[in-house]
């Protein structure tokens, strides 16, 4: 009855005014709310949200769109798409969504045969997912679907009515692509580390100690590296060049991406950067021994992969890292 009542009042002074603004529940989907007055704020500072739900809503996100990726969107120009942050902005007093975006790095890595040079075209993606609905309801239907990406959206356009839909557009739009263009003159001497062994056990090495470095960073990141704003940071891409006849390491290139957005208190269009690093890795020496070194078991109290010294040198990734995030 409060609410009619105060429904009644504005329609009266609607009449007189030309305008009324009516604040709905927590779970109101209105746009009523949203004038010129009206402010906004994270989903995840929205006094209705359930944190824990929505940062398991993210994980699942992530987790289902990773499984997918290699059979759908990364069958296409990019390969290697990591998806970085999923957020929204919503009404302050009701929780309506104003805008959610989730953002995505790509890669693609080429090792120039000719130079050597490791050769990065690394573009983002902002991908704005367009819904009306509340934070409550939002998150109760994406907790709850079995296909995230593929559910419904409430008041989504007619010809994007999912996540996965629209992200299918958002994909055709790169930003900050720059195509590979590897040299056209002098011999080619060099190779992609990843493809200098042939056997399964020469590439398990490679793989295993990709995946040693991996595992180190993520180990690292959230007192390090993701203590910044960007504290999404992924891991991308690590490539290195090695001479064919000798197996000699020229260049090796550690790629990541991050994102973080802010969502103003007037307007609740979301505000985001996103951004990708391409770190050199100092290494002189053979693929071989910067394998052992990276692959050696981790002794109690020793240094695990990405903070052992690379072969030629004192320098460990981690430091490369820092020198690159600095």
């Amino acid at each position: 009855m409060k609410y009619l009542a105060h429904v009644t009042i504005c329609a009266a002074v609607a009449a007189s005014l030309g305008g009324c603004v009516v604040q709905g529940g927590a779970d109101d989907s209105s746009d009523l709310e949203q004038d010129v007055t009206t402010t906004y704020v994270n989903i995840l500072d929205f006094a209705n949200t359930d944190q824990g739900q929505w940062y398991d809503v993210i994980h699942s996100l992530n987790a289902q769109f990773n499984s997918e990726c290699g059979d759908t969107f990364c069958e296409g120009d990019w390969s290697n798409l990591i998806p970085l942050t999923f957020g929204c902005s919503v009404t302050s007093k009701a929780g309506n969504v104003k805008d959610c975006i989730w953002t995505f790095a790509a890669t693609q890595v080429d090792v120039d045969t000719r130079n050597a040079a490791v050769l990065v075209d690394s573009p983002t993606f902002q991908c704005h997912i367009a819904m009306k609905t509340t934070a409550v309801k939002l998150a109760k239907l994406l907790s709850t679907a079995t296909d995230k990406l593929r559910t419904p959206l409430p008041g989504a356009p007619a010809s994007a009515p999912s996540i996965n839909e629209q992200l299918s557009k958002c994909f055709d739009h790169p930003i900050g692509a720059v195509p590979n263009v590897l040299s056209t003159t002098g011999t080619e001497s060099y190779m992609s580390a990843r493809d200098y062994y042939t056997s399964a056990a020469g590439q398990n090495r490679w793989y295993a100690a990709r995946a040693a470095l991996h595992a180190g960073f993520e180990n690292v990141c959230s007192d390090t590296f993701c203590s910044s704003d960007f504290s999404d940071l992924q891991d991308m891409d690590f490539t290195c060049s090695v001479t064919k006849s000798t197996g000699n390491v020229k260049t090796c290139t550690w790629t990541l991406g991050g994102s973080y957005y802010v969502v103003p208190e007037h307007g609740g269009a979301i505000d985001e950067t996103v951004k990708t690093w391409k770190c050199d890795v100092p290494v002189r020496g053979t693929l071989s021994k910067l394998l052992d070194t990276l692959n050696a078991p981790a002794a109690p109290g020793q240094p695990d992969a990405i903070h052992r010294p690379l072969p030629g040198g004192t320098a460990t990734a981690y430091d490369a890292l820092a020198a690159c995030f600095h």
